[in-house]
């Protein structure tokens, strides 16, 4: 379950969508909170594929979205584990059910009213020499600052119902994240400089340090060799079985 917030939480640092060519997107990562080792960070996305790697923990993501699964990849443990969209999204249902009778005083208390969400435009800033559109957007506790460059598009073909799909969470978290994507899809371009607070403790920066757009080669999807692989969705499903 750690994995699978942690890896939402990483989406939500990415952000927006349009339909382009390869992009690679090398950044720096400071802060705390989930998602706050710091370091550098590499996003490679292509139409079909997204992987971001984070030298400071250790842990890669791999999203294939044309065979719908997810590997997270542990350096440390070196330990391949594997998520299907299907596990990830029964395994959601079923924590959603669990949390049908928790209190709306208690999720005020944790996220705040999810239901509204503002969106101001701040003007202009410059990333990489690149000129950017600065934009904040709150939601419950949550605030993410973007600096948007507009003339740079992200080449997932839908990416909030792909985000929403693949980072499905219970409760007042999957609503979040739901109207997080789909207020940063409606930014048209690619956020170089972002900065989350409020959200369970978060404060993290991530800042572009380098912007690609050829090609991505076949060795960057490549998962490593000699790492144990593991079944995330089964032990997922049984977790949740356990707690009935």
């Amino acid at each position: 379950m750690h994995t699978l917030l942690a890896l939402a939480l990483g989406m939500v640092l990415s952000a927006t969508s349009l339909f382009a060519g390869d992009l690679t997107i090398t950044s720096q990562v400071t802060g705390k909170g989930a998602m706050a080792k710091d370091g550098s960070q590499v996003q490679y996305l292509s139409a079909t594929r997204m992987r971001v790697n984070h030298a400071g923990a250790k842990v890669d993501s791999l999203v294939d979205y044309g065979h719908e699964v997810i590997y997270s990849i542990d350096h440390a443990k070196k330990v391949i584990t594997k998520f299907t969209f299907k596990d990830m999204q029964e395994t959601m249902q079923a924590l959603e059910d669990q949390m049908a009778g928790m209190p709306e005083m208690v999720t005020k208390m944790m996220f705040g009213d999810v239901s509204e969400v503002k969106v101001e435009q701040l003007g202009a800033d410059t990333v990489l020499g690149r000129p950017c559109k600065k934009v904040r957007i709150t939601l419950g506790k949550m605030v993410e600052e973007l600096s948007i460059d507009p003339s740079l598009q992200f080449p997932i073909k839908d990416y909030a119902h792909s985000m929403t799909m693949l980072n499905r969470a219970p409760g007042p978290m999957g609503t979040l994240f739901k109207r997080v994507y789909q207020e940063t899809a409606k930014l048209k371009g690619v956020p170089l400089r972002t900065h989350i607070t409020g959200l369970m403790g978060m404060d993290v920066t991530t800042v572009a340090t380098e912007v690609s757009t050829t090609a991505i080669p076949e060795s960057a999807w490549a998962l490593p060799a000699g790492y144990t692989m593991k079944d995330g969705g089964k032990e997922m499903k049984d977790a949740v079985k356990s707690k009935h």
